[in-house]
């Protein structure tokens, strides 16, 4: 439970910097940072060949992000063909908005450090 008071209490004090901001960078790292090095420590559990397939399916999703995101940066990031910052902006715009996106950064990287 204290835990969860603690990243309640980060994402409602993160969520004050403006987006796009030197603040919100610091904010963003804060947790992104200490979780990745907790997982690159930590490891893979085992190697199986489930994990294998896992970790194909991870990087195609993520190289078509990538793709996605190359796409709509270099045909001018419009409303035909949004980048996924600005797919997010509205969400992002108001305080409400980026406390859940915080909640959801840091939860979304327990996660992935946990599997």
């Amino acid at each position: 439970m204290p835990i969860s008071i603690a990243v309640l209490a980060y994402a409602l004090c993160a969520a004050l910097a403006r987006p796009l901001t030197l603040p919100a960078l610091v904010a963003v790292l804060l947790p992104g940072v200490p979780l990745a090095w907790y997982g690159v420590r930590r490891g893979p559990r085992t190697s199986t060949r489930a994990g294998r397939r896992t970790a194909v399916t991870w990087l195609g999703l993520g190289v078509t992000f990538c793709l996605w995101e190359l796409a709509a940066f270099l045909t001018g990031n419009n409303a035909a063909h949004p980048t996924f910052s600005m797919l997010a902006d509205p969400v992002l715009a108001d305080y409400p908005g980026r406390v859940a996106g915080y909640l959801l950064w840091v939860g979304t990287g327990a996660w992935l450090v946990r599997r």
